[in-house]
């Protein structure tokens, strides 16, 4: 006796049993120069169709959004829109492997992922998971920039279900150099979220927003910044009714806390301000030791060769903060970099980073505005304007910004009637992490975000204002 499914059971069924085929975890390696990078992939089975999530474990990135994907006559496509990337290949179910070509940003890449048995997990147990025992709320402001129009800036306010709980105090996040999102996310890290969890759970509220929209970014300078920050500061101290009467102060990491400075000591709605390991020396110090710092380590540099690229790097800053405008330090650098690389040899160019390509990505860098105006900055001029109180931190690890020196200069700029109290910590990092050396590439290998101990000590410092 013979069985017959009816066809549309057959067509239901058909998709179920491809798609098994491809599910699972798959991961491969991405040729990127002489090196490589891991590229996790996770396909699940959602019903009728599939979902998928891209890690990137060597880049600390967990849970980059899949937008699209299909598979179809053993061909796999997929998409992510969040970093431009498209992957199209093909399953060979004999060997258990997907073969096909990664495409992102104008690259193509051979990419081969394998099955394997465990998804790679990124731990970073200080990271807030829901549900909070708070309230959060987005905020969305216009920030009237004077050549640039209205420009949108959007953030999370966190702040104390029940009124009581909270204590009249809010707190201003402001991030470093470089974009960087509401939470200063960097190798799955999530600073700032960790901060603003710990405060509120105290009773205080907390602001944190994303930098201006990349477009609009580009064309600004630490001014701008600090104009961004002064404007938030105004909108929840003179508009929004729940926070007219608290108190508002800026907490501010790296170049944040260099801006914490700049607005206080123009805003006078400012009562309080925080910097974790700001700029407080001129930007060409500031280089200067991170390239002393960086040397340090480095041992595939011999002591002349370490002496030469702190030479070329201070002719190069000097260059910059002597000239007069934008073009001519663009124009004197390219000259300065051109004529001082011409005499070597490739291999020289290749351990002093003069490379052709390192030599254009300098000039790059040297000809945005942001990193012009950055020498122009006058610590001191608005140190010496700061009447609120200043709680500086800073790790004893750091190779980014040194903690003497910024301490000195606040020390010897800020008003005598100001309140100043600094912490430096023996073994931490400019994250503020527990480290070995310091050295950014080590930002990621660690999973604690920020130390206990420095949350603690702000705590502190905040409930005696």
């Amino acid at each position: 006796m013979s069985f017959r499914l009816p066809l549309i059971a057959i067509a239901l069924l058909f998709p179920f049993s491809v798609f098994s085929q491809i599910a699972g975890i798959w991961e491969g390696k991405l040729p990127v120069g002489t090196d490589s990078l891991r590229l996790v992939l996770a396909v699940r089975q959602q019903g009728d169709s599939l979902w998928a999530e891209m890690d990137s474990p060597d880049q600390y990135a967990s849970g980059i959004e899949v937008n699209s994907i299909s598979f179809q006559n053993d061909t796999l496509k997929l998409k992510s829109k969040s970093i431009g990337a498209a992957y199209q290949a093909v399953y060979n179910a004999k060997n258990e492997d997907i073969i096909g070509v990664f495409k992102q940003g104008g690259a193509k890449l051979p990419l081969t992922l394998h099955r394997v048995a465990e998804r790679w997990k990124l731990n970073r147990p200080q990271t807030p998971k829901e549900p909070f025992p708070y309230e959060t709320e987005e905020v969305k402001l216009q920030f009237p920039h004077a050549t640039l129009g209205q420009i949108p800036i959007t953030g999370t306010l966190s702040y104390p279900s029940r009124k009581h709980e909270f204590n009249n105090k809010l707190l201003i996040l402001v991030s470093g150099s470089g974009w960087q999102d509401r939470d200063e996310s960097i190798m799955g890290h999530k600073p700032f979220a960790v901060i603003a969890d710990q405060l509120t759970r105290q009773g205080y509220a907390v602001f944190r927003y994303d930098d201006l929209p990349r477009a609009q970014y580009a064309k600004c300078t630490t001014h701008d910044f600090a104009d961004v920050a002064s404007f938030v500061v105004d909108y929840f101290k003179l508009f929004n009714e729940h926070f007219k009467q608290a108190k508002v102060g800026i907490l501010g990491h790296s170049e944040g806390g260099t801006i914490a400075v700049m607005v206080a000591a123009k805003n006078k709605n400012v009562a309080f301000i925080i910097s974790m390991a700001g700029m407080m020396t001129s930007a060409k110090a500031t280089l200067l030791y991170q390239i002393e710092a960086l040397n340090q380590h480095d041992t595939t540099l011999s002591a002349e060769e370490k002496a030469e690229s702190v030479r070329i790097s201070e002719a190069l800053y000097t260059t910059i903060e002597q000239s007069k405008s934008l073009k001519e330090a663009s124009d004197r650098c390219g000259k300065l970099l051109r004529d001082y690389s011409a005499g070597m040899s490739g291999e020289q160019q290749k351990k002093l980073n003069m490379t052709q390509a390192a030599v254009f990505q300098t000039l790059r860098t040297v000809s945005s505005p942001w990193f012009y105006e950055l020498f122009r900055l006058n610590q001191p001029k608005y140190l010496k304007k700061v009447k609120c109180p200043v709680l500086a931190l800073n790790g004893k690890k750091d190779v980014q910004v040194e903690w003497e020196s910024s301490f000195s200069v606040l020390k010897q700029n800020l008003p005598h009637k100001t309140n100043l109290m600094t912490h430096a910590y023996e073994r931490l990092n400019h994250l503020f992490q527990p480290c070995t050396t310091g050295l950014p590439t080590e930002y990621g290998q660690i999973e604690i975000t920020i130390s206990e101990e420095v949350l603690r000590d702000i705590e502190q410092w905040l409930e005696e204002r």
